[in-house]
């Protein structure tokens, strides 16, 4: 998940310790019937507290309602493997950051669909800034010269798209705010107004930088 963590063997003690960006320890159960059907949360928060852990999670095929209900009421989480899996299989094809993984899986209770709805409206409000960012470097593209206002970027935003999602004036002046940060430098402002510095394919690998989620126009998301 693009923590760092820890494997920690022997007895007595607990499975994964995840160091950062938050301290939390892991245990892992395997029944053969596939299913947990009781838990011993305080073996559990026993070890959370042994590592100075401020919360655990638990991973196992799945769970007895009883098991979930348990964990409510502890600082701790379960999740089945297959949840595990989808969660993984997000954050591999949009690079979700770890801190809004372990956001998710350090609410107590059980990791269940409404967490990943979560993480799916997470992902597509990046996807959305990543497009917005590439509208604005294509509109700043085809102007003849700066382009003095965030609203005159949007209407040639307006004028280029085929859409009728189109970005507010806000969003796109915070995308030129951070486009023209010194940090990544696509964007300079002077007083005649906004030019941009690159063109649209290397303004893709930006995107793509600033986090790995941005489809090229005309491919599926």
């Amino acid at each position: 998940m693009g923590c760092a963590a820890d494997w920690i063997e022997g007895g007595g003690d607990t499975d994964v310790e995840i160091r950062s960006p938050e301290h939390v320890v892991v245990e892992v159960k395997a029944r053969g019937n596939g299913r947990v059907n009781s838990l011993e949360v305080t073996n559990v928060d026993k070890h959370r507290r042994q590592r100075g852990a401020d919360h655990a999670i638990v991973v196992a095929p799945g769970f007895a309602p009883k098991v979930i209900d348990n964990a409510e009421t502890t600082e701790l989480t379960t999740i089945a493997v297959d949840d595990l899996v989808e969660l993984l299989d997000r954050r591999d094809e949009y690079a979700v950051p770890p801190e809004e993984i372990l956001a998710l899986l350090t609410r107590s209770g059980a990791f269940q669909d409404d967490r990943l709805d979560l993480l799916d409206e997470y992902i597509q409000d990046r996807i959305d800034a990543g497009e917005t960012l590439l509208a604005v470097i294509r509109a700043l593209e085809r102007a003849d010269g700066a382009v003095e206002t965030a609203e005159d970027v949007r209407w040639i935003v307006v004028g280029m798209e085929d859409s009728n999602d189109i970005p507010t004036t806000e969003e796109v002046r915070s995308a030129l705010q951070l486009l023209a940060h010194p940090s990544v430098g696509a964007v300079e402002q002077d007083k005649e107004g906004y030019r941009v510095t690159t063109d649209y394919d290397n303004g893709i690998q930006l995107v793509r930088s600033l986090g790995d989620i941005v489809q090229p126009p005309g491919r599926e998301e």
